[in-house]
């Protein structure tokens, strides 16, 4: 039986040496970013700095979604604000966080295989999924500006 928690938990302290979230974070945001020409555009029409900051905060806050369906009040708060405060991505683009993500965590962790992919897929699959789906319900195209 594996431990897919544990792989996960490993793996997050293998990228996140003594707690420093930055690296990480910030190859992930570069590779979510050119993950496709509608995102460059996305990130270049917004504030690239406050839009990073939430990106940043839902990123590690939708680690703590997790099987007991429980969402932190400002997760819930990010995703569905369309307005400057809010997430504002297009569902669409929630599968290229997954695989931007994922292509990350290759980079990042020197131990990394498939088992540990796949344990880092199942740890974000339900904020993820959280996330999309309320970009569905509330995104509309141009809300930012």
């Amino acid at each position: 039986m594996k431990f897919y928690r544990d792989l996960f938990e490993a793996s997050l302290g293998r990228v996140f040496p003594q707690e420093d979230k930055k690296p990480f974070f910030n190859a992930f945001y570069t590779a979510f970013v050119n993950m496709s020409p509608e995102t460059e555009r996305h990130f270049l029409l917004g504030n690239t700095d406050q839009g990073r900051q939430l990106i940043f905060k839902c990123f590690f806050a939708m680690l703590a979604v997790d099987g007991s369906l429980f969402v932190p009040d400002f997760l819930e708060k990010l995703a569905r604000d369309q307005g400057e405060s809010g997430l504002h991505l297009p569902p669409r683009f929630f599968a290229l966080w997954r695989q931007a993500m994922l292509d990350t965590v290759r980079l990042r962790d020197p131990l990394c295989d498939e088992e540990i992919l796949t344990a880092w897929a199942m740890a974000i699959a339900p904020g993820l999924e959280y996330l999309r789906r309320q970009a569905e319900l509330h995104y509309r195209a141009g809300a930012q500006s």
